[in-house]
């Protein structure tokens, strides 16, 4: 096979200086590309600010079978320069390139990309960096359903890292292509029809035992391996919103053997729905399954490289001819020689050269082993002469669907994080109907501090039950502890709240503690509700303030105990309602000041107990309406003092029993109407003092008798026998004195006999005392003896 050409283009400024000498490469899906480049250079002192970071483009010219000219390339940034010392006459030098994706893991950062796809991620992530000047991706062979993540959190990790997590968990892989647009990063998810046949000859041949050496487009070693794997993957999750609902997703592995039923259990799975889990109980089946079998090639065609699919044919026992997508791609090409250098001095084993570059990937790592097989049946794999070129190629059958291995770690969060409350702006409270809040980290350089800052973060609570528990809802601007479930940074949980110095603590005291809200929307440092506790020795106290209403209900029972003093102060109006029987009982006194008016109303009887005296002062009216029967009973005796008049109105009658005598001091004058008859009977005498004259108005008029009971005017006949009933009795004197003994009913009313001799007086007759005899009074008193003193 003809030797090879090879060019360096590179925008460095050194770039005229160089000359290749060897090149290292590996390629492989899921990984950037990396190359060691070794170049000879007149010049001993380089600079390396020249070639750092610049692109280098290697390529390989070769010919096919036909002469025909073709080009393979080697494309990366310098990210390593070493002096390694002298080939001859010229200086070696050393670069390491890596292809353009690969220069993020030097770029840490910490964002939260919310409700976008994975490509979407990768081209924020992508615009956001230095390498947007020459970044080339191409994803039309992703067509799978990559559902939006609506919180993804990349933390304290390089943009390398966080890119490479979530197109491992999505089943997305990528390859740099050697060929099409060097340096151009594809994607797929589809490794069935996303692999483009090699460029020159789509089809490989075995090179036979036979021949001396491969070449063009044939195969001179091919090694199958099968690995043991697990035989099932299970998963499972869970979604909050459907709590009950059971997320888990099971998927067997083909290619079983004797230990099938070995099973790899993830939790949590990475997902929030069912539909979610089957996808990604695919992925990970798919995953193992890429691993199971593995083929490894040995070819000195420059044609072939990673991402790139072939057929191979020729297998002597014709098990393994078929279609293949080359996996990796590891392989070494010198230069033939210059006329300066000796051939001794670039004998280097090619082994040595491979192994140092397949040790930087995991995910072909067992390739070293194979490498090792292979020197035994390849003498040229001991060194490498001038001009000699080996690829090896790791290769997988293109039916059999590729998931990248999950070796990227996931950012497990180092522990709680701080962060400030948010929401849109003139809110206190921003929350959801499941009590979740916005916030924003410390750490957050990208979002502005309002409602789109993070997704809907949970909060703890004191406990949560089915419509019961504690409610405490972060306000915005307040300071939040975020833990992450089982440090997952996509899954926040604020897990308690923090004082700082715009956020002061309620209370001035150590001693006190408690709980004290504010008053929203726009309540101020007045404004609140508390229930507070002051533990201070000797000043102990439980305080509860409500900035408006308070409310409380017991269904049962309530006791309360007070080891001293109460005092209650009611601003307004107070209404007490007990359904059933009130019971109060004071030990001492009790005082009661009305200040205005007061209204009594008792449904049914009410009694008053008092064990000594009682004392009412009422400083106006009182007015005392009773619907029925009133019955007052003193023990002793009974003092009534009335400052001005009385006024008794009885409907019925009216009855008093007094067990002694009755003294009545009337001040000015006494007037009974009487409608109907009036009685008095004295037990004894009756006496009527009347100095100023005694009248009766009987109904045949107006009489005015003297001392003797007779008319003045008119004579009484001796002898008559004296009988007066009275219906109206109206006595004028002033001074009078009726003095009446062995009267039976006295002072009720009165009948009187003569007694003795008959009654004289100035002329008064018999027959005008008989004239008198129909007197009206209200009742009837009935005397021994009456004398009438004038």
């Amino acid at each position: 096979m003809a030797d090879h050409e090879f060019r360096i283009e590179s925008d460095s400024p050194a770039n005229k200086e160089l000359m290749f000498w060897r090149i290292v490469g590996h390629e492989a899906l899921a990984r950037p590309s990396a190359y060691e480049l070794t170049v000879l250079s007149k010049n001993r002192a380089l600079d390396a600010k020249d070639i750092l970071g610049r692109a280098f483009d290697v390529v390989i010219e070769f010919q096919d079978k036909d002469g025909g000219k073709h080009e393979r390339h080697c494309q990366g940034h310098a990210v390593r320069f070493v002096r390694a010392g002298h080939v001859g006459r010229h200086f070696e030098y050393r670069i390491t390139l890596r292809s353009w994706f690969w220069l993020l893991t030097k770029r840490s950062n910490s964002r939260i990309l919310q409700d976008k796809k994975v490509l979407e991620v990768l081209d924020a992530v992508f615009e956001d960096s230095p390498i947007k000047r020459f970044k080339k991706t191409k994803s039309d062979n992703v067509i799978g359903t990559h559902n939006p993540r609506r919180y993804c959190v990349q933390h304290q990790e390089s943009d390398y890292q966080f890119i490479s997590r979530l197109l491992e968990d999505e089943g997305i892989y990528y390859w740099f292509d050697a060929h099409d647009a060097p340096g151009t990063m594809h994607l797929s998810d589809a490794s069935d029809m996303a692999h483009e046949k090699l460029s020159v000859a789509d089809t490989l041949r075995h090179a036979g035992s036979d021949a001396s050496e491969a070449r063009y487009n044939e195969i001179s070693r091919w090694v199958s391996a099968r690995h043991f794997h697990t035989g099932k993957h299970d998963s499972r999750d869970s979604d909050f919103k459907a709590i009950k609902k059971k997320l888990s997703a099971v998927i067997d592995v083909p290619g079983g053997h004797e230990l099938a039923g070995l099973e790899m259990f993830e939790f949590p799975g990475g997902y929030f729905t069912g539909d979610d889990a089957e996808n990604r109980a695919k992925l990970r089946g798919d995953e193992l399954n890429a691993r199971r079998d593995r083929h490894w090639a040995l070819t000195n065609w420059p044609d072939v490289a990673a991402g790139r699919s072939f057929k191979f044919e020729g297998d002597p026992d014709g098990a393994r001819d078929g279609d293949y997508i080359i996996a990796a791609c590891t392989f070494m090409a010198s230069h033939p020689g210059y006329e300066s250098v000796a051939a001794s001095a670039v004998e280097q084993p090619i082994y040595t050269a491979l192994s140092e570059v397949l040790r930087d990937d995991a995910v072909n790592a067992d390739t070293l082993q194979v490498l090792e097989e292979l020197i035994a049946g390849t003498p040229t794999l001991h060194t490498a002469q001038p001009g000699t070129s080996a690829f090896l190629l790791t290769v997988i059958p293109v039916d059999r669907p590729y998931r990248a291995p999950r070796l990227t770690p996931r950012v497990t969060m180092p522990g709680p994080q701080i962060a400030i409350v948010v929401g849109p702006e003139g809110e206190e409270i921003h929350a959801d109907k499941f009590g979740r809040v916005k916030v924003r980290f410390q750490w957050d350089r990208y979002n502005d501090g309002d409602e789109n800052s993070t997704c809907w973060v949970r909060v703890s609570q004191p406990w949560a039950g089915k419509g019961w528990g504690g409610y405490f809802i972060p306000r915005i601007g307040q300071e939040v502890i975020v833990d992450f479930l089982n440090g997952d940074p996509d899954r926040p949980l604020i897990v308690g709240r923090v004082y700082n110095d715009d956020q002061p603590i309620p209370f001035d005291s150590h001693t006190q503690s408690g709980f004290r809200t504010r008053s929203t929307p726009k309540g101020g440092v007045a404004n609140f509700n508390e229930f507070r506790f002051d533990d201070k020795k000797g000043s102990e106290q439980v305080f509860l303030h409500a900035e408006k209403n308070q409310d409380i209900e017991v269904e049962n029972d309530e006791t309360h105990w007070v080891g001293h003093d109460r005092k209650k102060t009611i601003d307004n109006d107070e209404n007490s309602h007990i359904k059933n029987n009130r019971t109060e009982k004071v030990d001492v006194d009790e005082k009661i000041t009305i200040g205005s008016n007061r209204t009594e109303d008792v449904g049914s009887n009410e009694q008053i107990t008092i064990g000594a005296n009682r004392t009412e002062t009422v400083g106006a009216n009182e007015s005392v309406t009773i619907g029925a029967n009133r019955e007052l009973t003193v023990g002793g005796n009974e003092t009534t003092t009335i400052g001005g008049n009385r006024s008794d109105t009885v409907g019925g009658g009216v009855t008093q029993n007094v067990g002694a005598a009755v003294t009545q001091s009337i001040g000015a004058g006494l007037t009974q109407n009487i409608g109907a008859a009036w009685s008095v009977n004295a037990g004894g005498p009756v006496t009527i003092t009347a100095p100023a004259g005694f009248t009766l108005v009987a109904p045949g008029g107006t009489n005015i008798v003297d001392f003797q009971l007779c008319q003045v005017g008119g004579t009484i006949k001796e002898g008559y026998a004296s009988k007066l009933d009275f219906n109206v009795l109206a006595m004028e004197a002033n001074a009078a004195k009726i003095e009446a003994t062995g009267s039976s009913n006295a002072l009720i009313g009165f009948k009187f006999e003569r007694v003795g001799a008959d009654v004289l007086s100035k002329g008064m007759s018999v027959a005008q005392m008989d004239a008198m005899a129909a007197l009206s009074c209200a009742t009837n008193i009935e005397m021994d003896a009456l004398k009438l003193i004038l």
